[in-house]
């Protein structure tokens, strides 16, 4: 960001999903926490719940109005790399998606999403610096 300028309460970056070369359909959300202590159990389960209900809205599996978990909601941990630091991962599966969601600090969440559990995602890195998207901006 410029310097005087405020991060952004929610990022949201989507790798793949409408290109036809595309070796990983991830979209990767990072989301502020403004709170004293890091989110709990609880909070990433609905980061994660509020992912899937979004996807099952856009097929018509289900409805804005009543949003909640899916009847066939699993959870489950999995450990994934985030800049070089095994991190603890809260992961819900359902028939319309997969996603995963973490604690980045005090401060930040990251959230997953694949249609699929990406099995080849090991590790992820922060991107810091703005110019580093540059070059995948309007890409198809």
């Amino acid at each position: 960001m410029p310097p005087g300028r405020a991060l952004p309460d929610k990022v949201v970056v989507d790798f793949g999903w409408r290109s036809a070369d595309a070796h990983l359909d991830l979209e990767i959300t990072v989301r502020s926490w403004e709170a004293d202590t890091p989110p709990q159990e609880r909070w990433l389960r609905a980061f994660c719940t509020e992912r899937d209900v979004m996807q099952r809205c856009t097929v018509g599996a289900a409805d804005w109005t009543a949003p909640a978990p899916a009847p066939d909601a699993a959870w489950s941990d999995r450990w994934l790399t985030v800049d070089g630091t095994a991190r603890p991962f809260t992961v819900l599966r359902t028939a319309h998606s997969w996603v995963a969601a973490a604690v980045l600090d005090t401060d930040w969440m990251v959230r997953l999403f694949a249609p699929a559990e990406p099995a080849e995602l090991t590790a992820l890195r922060r991107i810091t610096d703005p110019d580093d998207l540059r070059p995948l901006l309007g890409r198809d």
